[in-house]
């Protein structure tokens, strides 16, 4: 009987080897290569999964018969193994089954699912999500499981992606967690713990964007991690996922960098070749000025994952429109900025982050030409369950906010207007408008709204933060009758008032905001 798997949807096929290896991980390699309909070949290597047993995951891409056949060394008797599965369509309702995995568009500025459709990226930071946030446990009142019920929240808010790592430093005590010797995966742990986190997110339609350790980690360990990604993507590489190599690759040591650099390239380098689905692939940048921008030139890096920070650098529209300017050939993530509740790190003092200084940030990255955004909450991505706790990122986390505070924080609603306001101003048909008094270095410039355009100039978005305090005119309007109307970021509403005004020549004097709070405002030519 041949196995029926739903497209995108991954399916676990089981063999059994007639022999026993000392290291059955390092000793043995099995792998199937399935060929669709279409005559395209996807190799995925089976993963070892205790005593003789080897298993396949794979996540048909395309309708209809895929055959596969087996390679592994003759002594385990499957060599030549073939079969047959069928894809039939996918029957559920979460978009990353219903168009397919994860690509970046043709102009290289923004991501689609595998069938063109725009694909809004609006990730949440759970850096700890793989062994230190609770599945059976909850001190939230309204959760019975502090992983799950994260997970529930955020997907009901409408995030897409969800920003992890394994946190698989030794330094941390992951290293055990993975490793049941040198060499011989901790199939125990994989099967009682990972297993079930790496699968709660891809049914609720979550794409992971997954980093194997931070940076520290790859001192003396290149063949150590090599290892560690090959099963990972062995045994997760059928989900719907992105590779993020590592927490802040480079480091924060500028004499060290290019070591770390190199060496975390040597494990990226491994990914590419191995991961027949061509997850994106990218690298969790430093924190620093101008923007980190190792790896921009390789083939392997679809995309930037940036690092704004928290304070310790001003999070400026000069530098997201400097580094765009230079690398404006691969679509942009704000990955790591302001998050809410963190002490900040100013060199003037720090205070909490709000949710208005988390929605400057996201705004600003959308209009300076991003792609999509990553929340944080302190809190959660430092794992903080109750309050007086002992926490080694306490610096951070001066306010002491535990994860049952942070989970319910305005900024993380109001990510999820965020995206549906971009999503219903087709953000991939917008380009950053560079206004003429907004030179760089210009204070005052930097008072005027944050502008997006369309080609065609019939359609402008622009964003007023807080401190937006100057009119001025913008140009290149078309003469004739056009409409606007206002967006509160705060509530997620537009005004009910649409007013409508005519232009005479090519410009128009922007409009002063309603109140002191941060706006948009939406502008179409009728």
């Amino acid at each position: 009987m041949m196995d029926t798997i739903q497209q995108y949807r991954a399916a676990v096929l089981t063999f059994e080897s007639a022999k026993t290896y000392a290291n059955p991980f390092l000793d043995c390699t099995i792998s199937a290569a399935f060929t669709g309909p279409s005559g395209r070949t996807i190799v995925r290597e089976a993963y070892w999964d205790g005593g003789t047993i080897y298993r396949v995951s794979f996540a048909p891409t395309e309708t209809g018969n895929w055959g596969y056949r087996l390679t592994a060394p003759a002594e385990t008797g499957l060599d030549g193994a073939a079969g047959t599965v069928i894809c039939v369509p996918y029957t559920g309702d979460l978009a990353i089954y219903r168009h397919g995995f994860l690509k970046v568009s043709e102009d290289k500025r923004y991501f689609t699912y595998a069938d063109g459709t725009p694909f809004f990226w609006l990730g949440d930071t759970h850096w700890e999500f793989c062994y230190r946030e609770r599945w059976d446990e909850s001190n939230h009142p309204g959760m019975d499981s502090m992983f799950k019920g994260m997970i529930d929240r955020r997907s009901g808010q409408g995030y897409t992606v969800y920003q992890t790592n394994l946190r698989s430093d030794a330094l941390m005590g992951g290293d055990a967690y993975y490793w049941q010797s040198p060499g011989m995966p901790n199939v125990k742990f994989y099967q009682e713990e990972l297993d079930r986190r790496m699968h709660y997110l891809a049914d609720k339609g979550i794409v992971n964007a997954l980093g194997f350790a931070w940076f520290m980690s790859i001192e003396n360990n290149v063949e150590k991690y090599k290892n560690l990604a090959r099963y990972i993507i062995a045994r997760y590489g059928a989900l719907p996922m992105v590779w993020t190599l590592a927490g802040e690759v480079g480091g924060y040591d500028k004499a060290r960098q290019p070591f770390y650099v190199e060496e975390w390239r040597k494990v990226a380098l491994c990914v590419h070749e191995l991961d027949s689905y061509h997850h994106l692939m990218t690298a969790h940048y430093t924190n620093e000025r101008p923007f980190a921008s190792y790896y921009q030139e390789e083939a392997w890096m679809d995309f930037t994952l940036n690092q704004g920070g928290h304070g310790d650098y001003v999070v400026s529209v000069d530098d997201y429109k400097a580094f765009l300017k230079e690398h404006g050939d691969k679509p942009f993530v704000e990955g790591e900025a302001m998050y809410e509740y963190c002490s900040t790190l100013e060199e003037n003092g720090s205070r909490l982050c709000t949710d208005a200084m988390v929605r400057r940030v996201a705004y600003l990255t959308m209009q300076s030409g991003g792609c999509g955004y990553t929340y944080g909450a302190q809190g959660i991505w430092d794992v903080v369950w109750e309050k007086g706790q002992e926490n080694p990122m306490a610096v951070f986390n001066r306010y002491d906010v535990t994860w049952s505070e942070a989970i319910d924080g305005p900024g993380g609603e109001q990510m999820g207007y965020l995206r549906k306001f971009y999503e219903a101003q087709k953000f991939w048909e917008l380009y950053p408008y560079q206004a003429g008094e907004e030179q760089e270095g210009n204070p005052f410039g930097k008072k005027l709204p944050l502008i997006t355009v369309s080609e065609d100039k019939k359609h402008w978005v622009l964003y007023y933060p807080e401190s937006t305090r100057r009119s001025g005119d913008i140009e290149g309007f078309h003469p004739g009758v056009y409409t606007m109307q206002w967006f509160h970021p705060r509530s997620g509403k537009y005004d009910a008032v649409i007013h409508e005004f005519a232009v005479e020549k090519n410009t128009w004097r922007i409009p002063a905001k309603p109140d002191a709070d941060d706006w948009c405002l939406v502008v179409r030519e009728k």
